[in-house]
């Protein structure tokens, strides 16, 4: 994937500016089962660490907990989504066993959260789609099919259908504001990568970009907050620092 950006590049004197969404996946599925442990790690501003702290508590030593904020993102991710104990296993490297006690420590940690997944299944099984947060819907007809496998996976799409096709729809009403309100017209949107918008912005007007996105953003979007990075190739991006004024 690296290769591949590293081929892409501006036009002479325009500059990448990379909007990413941070964490926009969790932060939807935690203001949407409004489990108050979740949001609470939301607003320390990394969740995977928060929760790593919350299931294996804080130690001084860098690279021990560097492991287990690892850990915890595998985990936030993928029990989320549905993994079994076997593939969660896989992705922690650990045996099954192991597996299956982080799956309850994680519940444990959250249980607000697996209550709603619970209930929004149990719906969407009775109805045979799913509803975004914006309304959109998806028929899930193979929760209703013979086969017992495809049922299961089925099961498993509806709170990433409902999750990953809000996260997407916010990206989408970002882009929007961004070419109705924020950007300069000179200013280009040239890619959507998931949750990254990739802007191509006159150097001539870069700094002041910057500010506005800055500005505005936070306002239009509070609770989920863009990283935002720049360069001249879409492969070598250097975060945005605090401090601008070199530009």
């Amino acid at each position: 994937m690296e290769t591949l950006r590293s081929c892409i590049i501006t036009e002479q004197g325009y500059t990448f500016i990379s909007l990413d969404a941070i964490q926009i996946e969790l932060k939807v599925l935690a203001i949407l089962s409004q489990d108050p442990k979740m949001l609470e790690d939301l607003r320390t501003g990394d969740l995977h660490l928060a929760t790593a702290i919350r299931m294996f508590g804080y130690t001084d030593d860098k690279d021990l907990m560097a492991k287990r904020r690892y850990d915890a993102k595998q985990g936030n991710f993928a029990l989320v989504y549905d993994a079994g104990e076997e593939r969660l296993a896989m992705m922690l490297e650990c045996t099954v066993e192991e597996s299956l006690e982080f799956m309850a420590d994680h519940k444990a940690a959250y249980p607000v959260l697996y209550q709603w997944m619970d209930t929004t299944k149990a719906k969407v099984k009775e109805d045979g789609f799913t509803v975004n947060m914006f309304g959109r819907i998806r028929p899930l007809p193979e929760l209703s099919a013979g086969s017992w496998r495809m049922r299961e996976n089925a099961e498993r799409e509806i709170v990433n259908t409902i999750v990953q096709g809000t996260a997407v729809d916010i990206v989408k009403l970002c882009m929007i504001q961004l070419r109705k309100d924020i950007l300069d017209p000179s200013i280009r949107i040239v890619l959507q990568v998931h949750d990254e918008i990739l802007l191509e912005c006159p150097d001539i007007i870069l700094k002041d970009t910057i500010l506005n996105i800055i500005e505005e953003l936070p306002l239009r979007f509070p609770d989920y907050p863009f990283s935002m990075k720049i360069g001249k190739c879409y492969g070598e991006l250097k975060d945005v620092k605090t401090d601008i004024d070199s530009l």
